[in-house]
C-alpha cells in the first residue's frame, strides 16, 4: 500500500535523527517466529500467559516477546525470546524485523509504532492488534498528521478491540466498524498443573469425603501460623485435614516437627504413606504433584502472603483448579489478581493465625468452598476466552503457511 504524504513525512522526519545503535541479542531461530508485543504497563502477565500457551500448544513455534515493563520476572522457556523494542527509527526497524523475519506480529494495547509496524507488514507478516484499549493512543506522536494512523490500522489483518469505548477511538482514527471485532480484556489465565490420576484416585479414596485444605509453597515462617490456625479450625470441625506445601525437604522436616511440638498428629507424603483417619496435617514438598493437592483441596492458601520476605503462591493456578482462596497481606507481584478474585467474591483476606483459624472453619464448609470456587473459575475462565481466540488466529494463519496458502 502507497504511503500517504503524512506517512511519508512522519518516516523522513523519524530519519533525520541519529540511527540509534541496534545489535539483535541472539540469533533467529529456525521455523516459525511470533512477535508479540504491549506497552501497556501494568498487563504484562496477561501478554506472557499468552505467549507462553502459543509455546505450549503450538510446538515448535519461538515468541519474541517485547514488553513495556522490562523487570517483569518472566519463567526461562524453551522458544520465548524476551528482547528490548527497538527505538522506532526507519533503519532500527528495517534493522530488527530483517533479523527477526517474524511470520505473525501480534500488537497489543495500542502506542503503535510507525516505522516498527510498516515494516513487518511490508515485510509479508500477518499482522494482529489484539486487546485494543481507547487509553492505548492516548499519547499519539502523530496527532499532528490524522492520516497516520488510519494507515496504520489499515495494515492489520484482525483488529480486536476490548470494549465498545476501544472500538470508538478505533473508528474515530479510521478503521471501519465492520473490520474490528469486539472482545473483552486480555488478562491472566490461571495454568492447569498436571496431575497422576492413580494419586487423585489414591488420596480421594483415602480421605473418604474428609473436609480439607492446602497451603501452597508455604513459606517456612508461616508453617507455626499455619499449624496453629489449623488447631483452632479442627475445634469446629475434627476431620478436617491441612495439606501442608513446602518448598523444599528442609522445610518439610521442620513442619514435621513443627506439628509434633503442637501435638498434631502429621504424615510425610515422602514416606509413601497416605493420610488415614487419624492424620491432621498431610506434609508435602513435591513441585511436580502440586496440581494433586490442588485438585483434592477445594480451599487452598496462597503461601507467602503472610511474609513479606516472600513470594506468594499464584492466586490464578489456585482459582483454574477450582480452588477458594486464602490470602494474607502480603501479595507481592499479585496484587492485581487478588483485586480481581475479591470483586468476584472468590477470595478472603486474612492477617493472623485466629482470623485463617475462623475463615478456614467458615469456608471449608461445603457450599461456601463451592461458591467462592465457581466464582474464581469464571474470572480465569472469562479470561481464557480472549487468549483462546489470539491463539485460533495465531494458529489458522501458520496452518496456512505450513500448508501453502498464505
Amino acid at each position: 500500500m502507497r504511503d500517504s504524504l503524512g506517512l511519508a513525512a512522519y518516516r523522513t522526519l523519524s530519519g533525520r535523527r541519529a540511527v540509534p545503535d541496534y545489535a539483535p541479542a541472539r540469533d533467529r531461530p529456525s521455523g516459525e517466529v511470533v512477535w508479540i508485543h504491549s506497552s501497556e504497563v501494568g498487563n504484562t502477565r496477561a501478554i506472557a500467559d499468552l505467549a507462553l500457551q502459543l509455546i505450549r500448544v503450538r510446538h515448535g513455534t519461538h515468541v519474541v516477546l517485547t514488553l513495556a515493563d522490562s523487570d517483569f520476572d518472566l519463567p526461562d522457556v524453551e522458544g520465548l525470546h524476551v528482547v528490548d523494542l527497538p527505538d522506532d527509527h526507519p533503519a532500527t526497524a528495517r534493522a530488527f524485523i530483517a533479523h527477526w523475519r517474524p511470520d505473525v506480529v501480534i500488537w497489543a494495547w495500542g502506542d503503535l509504532q510507525p516505522n516498527l509496524i510498516l515494516e513487518a507488514a511490508d515485510n509479508g507478516a500477518h499482522m494482529m492488534l489484539i486487546d485494543a484499549a481507547s487509553d492505548g493512543f492516548d499519547g499519539r506522536r502523530d496527532r499532528w498528521l490524522p492520516e497516520v494512523p488510519k494507515r496504520l490500522l489499515a495494515t492489520f489483518d484482525h483488529v480486536i478491540a476490548r470494549n465498545e469505548d476501544a472500538r470508538d477511538r478505533l473508528v474515530q482514527m479510521g478503521r471501519s466498524k465492520q473490520r474490528i471485532e469486539l472482545g473483552s480484556p486480555l488478562y491472566p489465565s490461571g495454568e492447569m498443573l498436571p496431575a497422576n490420576d492413580t494419586d487423585i484416585a489414591d488420596v480421594t479414596d483415602a480421605l473418604a469425603g474428609r473436609p480439607t485444605w492446602l497451603s501452597a509453597h508455604t513459606a517456612r515462617a508461616e508453617g507455626r501460623i499455619l499449624v496453629g490456625a489449623h488447631r483452632l479450625a479442627v475445634r469446629t470441625s475434627h476431620r478436617l485435614l491441612l495439606i501442608l506445601h513446602a518448598t523444599s525437604t528442609a522445610d518439610s522436616a521442620h513442619f514435621m516437627d513443627l506439628t509434633r511440638t503442637a501435638d498434631m498428629r502429621a504424615v510425610y507424603w515422602g514416606d509413601g504413606q497416605l493420610p488415614d483417619d487419624n492424620c491432621q496435617v498431610l506434609v508435602v514438598d513435591a513441585d511436580d504433584e502440586l496440581g494433586l493437592w490442588l485438585r483434592i483441596a477445594p480451599v487452598t492458601f496462597l503461601g507467602g502472603s503472610l511474609k513479606p520476605e516472600h513470594s506468594v503462591f499464584d492466586p490464578y493456578i489456585a482459582a483454574a483448579h477450582g480452588s477458594a482462596l486464602i490470602y494474607g497481606p502480603n501479595l507481592g507481584a499479585h496484587s492485581d489478581a487478588i483485586a480481581r478474585l475479591v470483586r468476584a467474591r472468590a477470595a478472603r483476606m486474612v492477617s493472623d493465625k485466629a482470623a485463617l483459624g475462623r475463615a478456614i472453619s467458615q469456608i471449608t464448609a461445603p457450599d461456601q468452598a463451592a461458591l467462592m470456587a465457581m466464582a474464581g473459575w469464571d474470572v480465569v475462565t472469562k479470561a481464557a476466552i480472549s487468549l483462546d481466540r489470539v491463539i485460533d488466529l495465531t494458529q489458522s494463519h501458520l496452518d496456512a503457511i505450513d500448508g501453502g496458502i498464505a
